[in-house]
C-alpha cells in the first residue's frame, strides 16, 4: 500500500481510535418487554402500590425495585418506586431513582419537585436550581417557585429570590413563609410599603415572633406611621406602656376612669412593644423605640430613653444616636444640652454631622430671638458665621441681627461681606440703600 494511501486511510479511522473512555456515555436503550413479562411486572407494581399505601415503604420498594426491573419504560414504576424510598428513609436511593427519570424525561415536573424537595433548598440550593429551572417552560405551578424562591433567597440572589416569591405567592397566598421572605426582600430594598403588606400578610398567617413584630416596627417607622391611628378605648386594669387587647397603652384619658388613648397594630410603637413582650431586648430595638418617640414629638418620653442607652452606644452607631438625643434637648427646649450632643455627634462621625452645625446655632439663634434675648440672637448668629464663613445667607441674617439691634457699623460689615461673597444677591440693592444710609 502506497504512504498517501496508508495516511488516508488512518485520517478517516482517527475516530476509532479513540479510547472509550473518552467517548461520551450514551443512556442505554430501554429493552422491549414480551406480554407475558408486562404482565408480571404490573402485578409486582400492583403489590408494591399496595404495600406502599400501608404505609410499609421499605417491603413496597422491593416489589417495585422488581417491576422497574421487569419493565424499565414504565416511568410510573419509577416514581413509586423513589417515593417508597424516600418515606422509607433512604434517600440517597430516591435521589438516584429521581435523577435517572429525569434523564430518561426532562419534562417530568412532579419528579424534579420530589428530588429538590428531598435535596432540600436550603442545603443544596445549587442542586435545586439546576434541577427546578429548566421544568419552568413546562408547568406553571406553585411549588417550583417556592423551591426556587428558597434556594435563590439561601444563595443571596435576592432579585431572583423576590421574582418567584412574588409568583409563589400570587399562586398560593396561604403560605405564611414566602410573604415573610418577601418580606424581607423589600425591606433589605427599602421599599417599606411593599415590605408592610408582604409582613402583613405573614402575620395574618400567624406569624409572631419576637424578630418579625421588630421588622415590622422597622418598617412602620421607616414609613413615618410612628403611633397610628390612636383613637381612645375603654381598658379595665390597663396600664401606660403596656399592650391589652390588641391595643398599645399610650395615655390615660383624663377624667375617664379605665379608657386610654390607645395605638393599633398597624403602628411601630405596637410592633416595637410586642417584639420586647417576646423576648428581644437588644439596644436596636431600645434605639428604635427612643427614635419613635422622638420622631412623635413625644420629647419627655424619648429623653430619658436616650440616656440609659449611653453606655451601650457602639461607636459605628454613636454619631447617629448623639444626634437624634440632640433633637430630644432641642424638642424640650434645652438648647445648651442641643448643642453640646450636637458636637458628640461631629465628634464621632465629622464628615456627616459638621455640615448641621451651621444650622444648629441658627435655630438656636432663632429660639432666643422668639424669646426676646437679642444679644444671644447675634451671640450664636456669630458662632455660625464662624463656623461657615463663606455663607452669604449667615452674613445677611447677622448684619439684620445688628441693623434690629440699632448697631449700624456691625450691621453694615456684614453688608458689605455678603456684597462681596455675591455681587448680584438678590437684596442688594436694600443692602446698598442701608450702607448709605449708614454713613
Amino acid at each position: 500500500m502506497k504512504i498517501s494511501t496508508l495516511l488516508l486511510t488512518l485520517a478517516f479511522c482517527l475516530p476509532c481510535l479513540v479510547s472509550p473512555a473518552q467517548q461520551p456515555l450514551a443512556e442505554a436503550p430501554i429493552p422491549a418487554v414480551s406480554p407475558k413479562e408486562a404482565e408480571a411486572a404490573e402485578e409486582l407494581f400492583q403489590a408494591g402500590r399496595n404495600l406502599f399505601f400501608q404505609g410499609k415503604y421499605l417491603e413496597a420498594a422491593e416489589k417495585l425495585q422488581k417491576a422497574v426491573a421487569g419493565n424499565p419504560a414504565k416511568t410510573s414504576y419509577k416514581l413509586l418506586l423513589a417515593k417508597a424510598h424516600r418515606y422509607g428513609q433512604q434517600p440517597e436511593k430516591a435521589i438516584a431513582v429521581f435523577e435517572a427519570i429525569l434523564r430518561e424525561n426532562g419534562s417530568h415536573v412532579e419528579a424534579g419537585i420530589e428530588l429538590a424537595e428531598l435535596l432540600d433548598p436550603l442545603k443544596e440550593s445549587d442542586r435545586v436550581i439546576g434541577v427546578l429551572e429548566p421544568l419552568l417552560k413546562y408547568k406553571h405551578d406553585y411549588p417550583l417557585y417556592h423551591l426556587l424562591a428558597q434556594a435563590n433567597y439561601q444563595k443571596e440572589n435576592f432579585e431572583k429570590a423576590q421574582h418567584y416569591y412574588e409568583e409563589a405567592t400570587r399562586l398560593n397566598d396561604q403560605n405564611a413563609d414566602d410573604h415573610y421572605q418577601l418580606g424581607n426582600i423589600y425591606l433589605a430594598q427599602q421599599r417599606f410599603a411593599k415590605a408592610a403588606v408582604a409582613y402583613e400578610r405573614a402575620g395574618d398567617l400567624g406569624v409572631s415572633t419576637g424578630v418579625y413584630h421588630f421588622k415590622l416596627a422597622s418598617v412602620y417607622f421607616n414609613l413615618h406611621n410612628y403611633l397610628g391611628a390612636v383613637h381612645a378605648a375603654q381598658i379595665i386594669g390597663g396600664q401606660t406602656g403596656q399592650i391589652k387587647n390588641e391595643l398599645y397603652l399610650l395615655d390615660p384619658v383624663p377624667g375617664q376612669k379605665d379608657f386610654f388613648y390607645v395605638c393599633p397594630p398597624q403602628s411601630a410603637v405596637y410592633q416595637t412593644a410586642k417584639a420586647q413582650q417576646l423576648g428581644v431586648d437588644v439596644f436596636d430595638i431600645r434605639f428604635l423605640e427612643a427614635n419613635i418617640w422622638l420622631s412623635a414629638r413625644r420629647y419627655a418620653r424619648a429623653n430619658p430613653m436616650y440616656a440609659e442607652l449611653e453606655e451601650e452606644v457602639s461607636k459605628a452607631n454613636a454619631g447617629l444616636f448623639w444626634y437624634y438625643w440632640a433633637q430630644a434637648a432641642l424638642g424640650m427646649d434645652d438648647l445648651e444640652q442641643y448643642l453640646v450632643r450636637l458636637d458628640k455627634a461631629i465628634a464621632a462621625d465629622p464628615e456627616v454631622y459638621k455640615p448641621t452645625k451651621a444650622d444648629a446655632l441658627v435655630t438656636v439663634a432663632e429660639r432666643h430671638q422668639q424669646q426676646g434675648d437679642t444679644a444671644k440672637h447675634s451671640e450664636y448668629l456669630q458662632q455660625a458665621v464662624a463656623v461657615t464663613p463663606l455663607s452669604a445667607r449667615l452674613h445677611l441674617m447677622l448684619g439684620d441681627a445688628h441693623w434690629i439691634a440699632s448697631e449700624r457699623r456691625q450691621a453694615v460689615e456684614q453688608y458689605k461681606l455678603v456684597l462681596e461673597l455675591e455681587p448680584q444677591h438678590a437684596d442688594r440693592v436694600r443692602l446698598l440703600n442701608r450702607i448709605r444710609e449708614a454713613s
